[in-house]
Order: C-alpha cells, then structure tokens, then sequence
C-alpha cells in the first residue's frame, strides 16, 4: 500500500497535479521514512515514521483519492476562481456564521500556499480543498494552537504528518473492563459485584451442574488472570496521583478544544484509544476522525433518517445521539450529552478499577472512592447539554474541583 501510495503521491506531484509543503521531503529529499502500519482499517491508513530526525505519525484517507478525481474533473481556471468561496463554504458548513471564522478561512489558505508565494495555482487549490474535506485533517488545521491537540506538520497530496506522541491512554489503563474490575462501579452495580465476591460458595451449590460449574470456573480464571496480569505483566502500573493527574488533562483537553475561537467541539468516538499521552503528561486527542464541531454533528444528526431512537447517533452511539421525530422520521439536532457527560460516565470510574480491587483483597477498604465517585458520576449526569464555551468551562471546572474534593478525601483514607 505505502509503495503504491508514494508512486501515486509523487508521480502526481512531478506532473504538477497535487502539491504541499511536504512534496519535497516526501519525493525529492528522501526526509521522510516509513515505519510499521498502525491501523488496519481499509479506508484509513496510518503508519509510524520519522520525518526530519523527529518521530511522526502518517496518516492518509483513500477517500482523499476519490474526490481528487473529481476534482480533476474541474479546470484550472474553475479551481482557483472558486478556491476562495470553498474555504468559506466548508468553514461555514463545520462552524457556522462563528465570529472568528474568517480568521479560520486567513489560516487555512495559509495553508494551501504550500510554497508561499501568496498566489493560489490550480494544484495547490485541488490538493488543499480534498484534504479539507477530511473531517480529521480540517479539524487538526483548525486546532492546531492547542496544546491539546496533535501537532499538524503538513501534507503531500492526502497524506499528511502529525507529532507522535510516546503513549497510548488505552495501553497505559488497559482497553477493556474484566469481572475483577466492577469493584470501582457506583453502587447501582453492587449486586453484580456481590456475584463476584461469592464465587466459592456459588462452585458448591453448583456441584453437579457442569456446564454452570465450567462457566463459574472460567470466570474465576479471567479473575486470576486479570490479577496476574495486573501485578506482573504491565511495566509501568499508574499510581493514583498519576490516575487523578490524567483526568484532570483530559478534562482541559476537553475545555481546550471548545475554548477555539470558532465554536464548541464534540468527540463522537471518545474511548482511551483516542487519547495520547505526552512526556509532560499532558493528554492529547490523537485521532479526530469522528470529532466535530457542535454545528456541524447537529446538522448530521438533523440529516438522518429514523424509525426510532436507535437510528439516531453519530459515530459510536453511547456518544452523540439525539432522538427520532416520528412525526417527520427524521432525527432531532438536540444532543443529549456531551463529552464531559461520557468522560464521568466511563472514564472516571474505569481509571481508578483494578488497582482498587487489588486494594480491597489486601483488606484496604476503598468503599469510600467508590461511593464518592459514584456520586460524582451521577452529579454529572444532571448536567444539561452545555451550548456556549462559557457554560461548558464552568461545568468542567465545577467537575474537576468536585474529583480534586475525591482526591484530597481519599489521600486522607490511604
């Protein structure tokens, strides 16, 4: 893929089709080098690399490769005529009528002069205007002053480079709950972790069941293998000052993104696999494929058709999703939560799982963090949907400083 990808990409760029700031290093200087594949997705690909003695991420969508040739459709003359007007259109679609939205369409046709020389030829506007198109790229452009967001380094064509950061949120918390876990949960689960704690006694009443006998068996392996796992295959297992110092940058990654001059941002996709984390432990959203802003996931939901609820979400559906009018089959633009909703609802409470129920084997009791922490979660779930940058920044602060209350209260258990 990447042999055919690099061919494409330069053959293109000596025949004067597609251009970026990036062209030289890729097809002329030999700077930028390829490393292992990181996705295995059809439409997306994405590698490690190094571009410039620096560590990078390369990323290209194929779908990059069908609007080209649309675009090639289009004269040269169209192409620059219109260039301007796209820019302004595709802001305008993403952010709406913003303030601050005609310093966006400055920067992003800063971008697009790949050489500098303040003229827009036919190249760079059918290069740049696909690349705009990509809801990743147009974000991480569009974000580029936060420190929350990757570094932009610039593009070839549709591949474009990011900063690489050293470790995975998901790799350092681990990607899944096991039934050894559902010691953090709020107390609405109680009774499933009952089940847990009563393993032997459930083995006995169910002697000559074998088929209920293997099933409890086999939980109790996954419970011992979480353990063993927990205690002697990770390098590096958090502590909890460093457990409370990720979610405090994860909320400002929040509030940075919607702090933008151009208006509030929402992730529809916002698992641990998302999030990056720096040398300086600072978080970062390392993928923005499915992150929009407010406009635009409400003029996607507004855009579905539905039969009911169900058929109401964008991108991963416990993240954005509205209702279904049945009156016009069509969805509602009212989303009914936001990110700092889902990062309460499953991000606090999975952070802090295994370590607690290590601890409550040990006989430290941690019914206090989970019974605080339960009601942080529950706190946030009365929060309504924020629709301006200041409202959203005051419930992230009211949420930071109510974990930081947990915090300072469980330093004094411990």
């Amino acid at each position: 893929m990447w042999a055919v990808l690099l061919l494409f990409q330069c053959s293109a760029y000596k025949e004067g089709q597609v251009s970026g700031p990036l062209c030289s290093d890729l097809c002329e200087q030999n700077n930028i080098h390829l490393g292992k594949c990181l996705s295995s997705v059809t439409e997306k690909k994405v590698y490690d690399g190094a571009w410039q003695g620096r560590e990078v991420i390369l990323k290209v969508n194929e779908r990059w490769f069908m609007e080209f040739q649309e675009l090639q459709k289009k004269t040269d003359s169209d192409l620059t005529s219109s260039f301007q007007n796209d820019v302004v259109f595709w802001v305008e679609t993403m952010f709406g009528s913003c303030s601050q939205c005609s310093t966006l369409v400055e920067k992003l046709i800063s971008y697009a002069d790949s050489n500098h020389d303040e003229i827009i030829t036919a190249s760079e506007a059918r290069t740049f205007v696909t690349l705009m198109y990509q809801e990743e790229s147009f974000m991480l452009m569009a974000l580029n002053e936060s420190k929350h967001s990757l570094e932009f380094y610039g593009y070839c064509g549709g591949l474009y480079l990011t900063e690489k950061v050293p470790l995975i949120a998901s790799s350092v918390y681990g990607e899944k709950w096991e039934l050894s876990e559902v010691s953090i949960l709020p107390d609405v689960f109680e009774p499933v972790e009952e089940i847990s704690k009563n393993f032997g006694k459930k083995i006995l009443e169910a002697a000559f069941s074998i088929p209920y006998v293997y099933s409890i068996l086999n939980e109790a392996l996954t419970l011992t293998k979480s353990l063993i796992f927990s205690t002697f295959s990770q390098e590096h297992i958090p502590s909890q000052r460093e457990k409370f110092d990720f979610l405090y940058s994860l909320l400002d990654a929040t509030l940075s993104l919607s702090s933008n001059p151009y208006g509030l941002v929402q992730s529809c996709d916002i698992h641990l696999g998302n999030f990056g984390i720096t040398n300086d432990s600072v978080v970062k959203f390392i993928d923005l494929d499915f992150t929009y802003p407010f406009v635009f996931l409400r003029t996607l939901l507004k855009q579905k058709q539905c039969a009911s609820d169900e058929d109401c979400w964008v991108g991963a559906m416990e993240d954005c999703h509205s209702s279904c009018d049945l009156n016009t089959n069509t969805c509602t633009s009212v989303v009914h939560k936001q990110d700092l909703v889902n990062i309460c609802e499953t991000h606090i409470p999975f952070v802090f799982r295994r370590s607690s129920f290590i601890s409550e084997l040990t006989g430290n009791s941690t019914t206090g963090l989970r019974k605080a922490l339960g009601q942080l979660v529950v706190f946030c779930q009365t929060l309504s949907v924020a629709y301006s940058a200041e409202q959203l920044r005051h419930d992230i602060l009211t949420v930071k400083e109510k974990l930081r209350i947990v915090e300072r209260n469980f330093s004094k258990m411990s």
